[in-house]
């Protein structure tokens, strides 16, 4: 019985003995004791044996900012044993100052001691300020800025180290609304700094404030990896730095807009100019074809999008096509440069001269505090009638008119001779010889015969009286507006626009330069529309895809003023339309 439970006791002695074995050691160490708020700290833990979990680093978020980790294994046999070790290398952060201390750190039932670490007051690292290897400056371009005007912030990082990487934190304004917008990529240059030489990465934003008040920009945040030195966890500084660097925070007075507002638009900016392709000359223009004109609205310190659109007159007699403003912003040295243009096709429908009236912009002068004026002088336009609508010219083929001879009386030329030379009385014999009496008579007859064959056989060739004075100018209008038709059943916009411009010219031929215009007051409803969406396809800068189809069915339902009662039973009409009938209908 006795050799029982002495047998029992050494049994469970062996096997605490082997549990006691494949326990775990875990320890901590960290490469300082002491160190500024803003600089990293190294801890290493190391862990001999096989662990009794995984390491749970939940812990260290109260006090500390694990920023990263790693771990390596060794394994090595010693007297026939084999022994296994893990290294965890943490890169710890401190969240305040003061005493901390990093707690104990556990693998399951396995933990290390903890450790006391004192962390001291400041925004960088324990170096000064001539001598820090990273320095962090943010600052405004001025103390006081207007309401929805420009204010320039910089940041600037200066390192004397070696920069392996970082990130920089975004202003976000408090205090006011406010817009901000990055000024463009980062600069990078080099500077002295009480006889230290730094490289600095320089970022500028453009903020501008919606409201009065104060603007306020927290504290930046820097978190950057330094080329490293040598230390007992990092031999060779293969690991580097790590750095974190606050900034101060910065406030800045934001100022009401200028009291006299009255009707103007509030537009503070440094410089303001109003540009116009059509400045400094006479337009010539043609009726029915598009100009467009270009404005360009350019402002220093402010936003494209606060730019206004620019109110253009347009005179009676035009018809315009404004294109959507395109808005772009430039960053140059002075900050944000806002850009706006403007384009707007005109299309004349009468021709005559007018004159586009001048247009003012007024702005607040960020400088000179002070209101000024963008100014545009009028611009003068010449309409010209469009190509194939002037009056029509007397026909070439017709025979010149002959003037009358009459016989037996002077001509007044003689008789004013006559009144001032004396001349000798005539002879009694006034009658001509024989010979020159016969010869001009056979000429005349031979002149006589001519003239009666050539008219006979011009009346051969050419139809009557009635269907030349009628019928030609209906088969002309006849024929152009077939061709419109056909124009428009192509789809064709440009071909139909022309075919339209010839159809009215033979429609009223003697009113070339109101016949487009008069068109369009003469149309029903729907025609009009058509000739609106036939004018958009083609002069709007947008453009449209066009059909025909519509504009062919109000043609063939509508008849010119005038033309809309065709004679019955081959009889002319009683009372045709004339050019004051026309007047009437309009």
């Amino acid at each position: 019985m006795v050799i029982i439970r002495l047998f029992c006791l050494t049994l469970l002695f062996s096997q605490l003995l082997s549990f006691a074995s494949f326990a775990a050691e875990v320890r901590a160490i960290a490469d300082r004791d002491r160190l500024n708020l803003g600089e990293s700290l190294q801890l290493e833990l190391r862990v001999d044996g096989k662990p009794d979990g995984e390491a749970d680093l939940s812990v260290l978020e109260k006090d500390w900012e694990l920023l990263n980790q790693s771990q390596s294994k060794q394994i090595s046999l010693v007297n026939g044993e084999f022994n296994r070790s893990v290294v965890y290398s943490l890169t710890l952060m401190p969240r305040r100052e003061g005493e901390l201390a990093i707690p104990a750190l556990c693998f399951g039932s396995d933990c290390s001691l903890p450790l006391p670490i004192r962390v001291l007051a400041g925004e960088g690292p324990s170096e000064s300020a001539e001598s820090a290897k990273v320095l962090l400056e943010v600052e405004f371009d001025a103390a006081q800025v207007l309401s929805q005007s420009q204010v320039l912030l910089t940041v600037r990082l200066l390192h004397r180290a070696d920069l392996l990487r970082g990130s920089l934190s975004e202003p976000e304004p408090a205090g006011v609304d406010a817009v901000l917008q990055k000024l463009g990529e980062d600069r990078k240059y080099q500077t002295r700094r009480a006889g230290t030489l730094y490289g600095i990465i320089e970022r500028r934003y453009a903020i501008f404030p919606q409201e009065p008040g104060t603007l306020s920009i927290p504290p930046l945040r820097f978190d950057g990896l330094l080329a490293g030195t040598p230390s007992r966890f990092d031999p060779f500084g293969h690991q580097g730095e790590r750095i974190r660097l606050l900034s101060k925070p910065k406030t800045i007075e934001v100022l009401p807009p200028a009291s006299d507002l009255a009707d103007r638009s509030w537009l503070p900016a440094l410089a303001l100019t109003l540009e116009d392709d059509w400045q400094g000359r006479v337009m010539e223009v043609t009726v029915g074809e598009p100009a467009t004109r270009t404005l360009t609205l350019t402002s220093e310190g402010l936003q494209a999008a606060q730019l206004p659109e620019l109110q253009v007159g347009i005179p009676p007699g035009f018809k315009s096509y404004p294109d959507q403003p395109s808005r772009k912003d430039q960053v140059g040295h002075t900050g944000l440069t806002g850009v706006l243009q403007q384009k707007v096709a005109l299309v004349p429908t009468r021709a005559g001269r007018y004159l586009l009236p001048a247009i003012n912009l007024e702005w607040w002068d960020v400088r000179g505090g002070q209101w000024r004026t963008a100014h545009l002088d009028p611009v003068e336009m010449v309409v010209k009638p469009a190509p194939g609508t002037t009056a029509a010219a007397p026909d070439a083929g017709a025979p010149p008119a002959e003037p009358e001879i009459q016989e037996n009386e002077p001509s007044p030329g003689s008789a004013a001779v006559q009144e001032h030379i004396a001349l000798p009385p005539a002879p009694p014999s006034a009658a001509p010889s024989g010979f020159w009496f016969w010869l001009s008579l056979a000429l005349g007859a031979g002149w006589l015969i001519t003239l009666m064959l050539l008219l006979r056989e011009r009346f051969k060739r050419q139809p009557p009286l009635e269907s030349q004075s009628d019928e030609n100018p209906r088969r002309r209008e006849k024929t152009a507006r077939q061709a419109l038709l056909q124009a428009a059943r192509n789809d064709d916009p440009r071909a139909t626009r022309a075919a339209l411009t010839r159809w009215i010219a033979t429609l009223w031929p003697g009113e070339p330069q109101a016949g487009l215009e008069r068109l369009y007051r003469s149309a029903p409803a729907p025609l009009r529309v058509e000739l609106e969406r036939l004018d958009r396809a083609l002069y709007a800068a947008a453009g449209e895809v066009w059909t025909g189809q519509a504009l062919i069915e109000n043609l063939t339902q509508w008849q010119p003023p005038g033309r809309n009662r065709a004679p019955q039973n081959g009889l002319p009409e009683l009372y045709p339309a004339s050019s004051t009938d026309e007047r009437i209908v309009q």
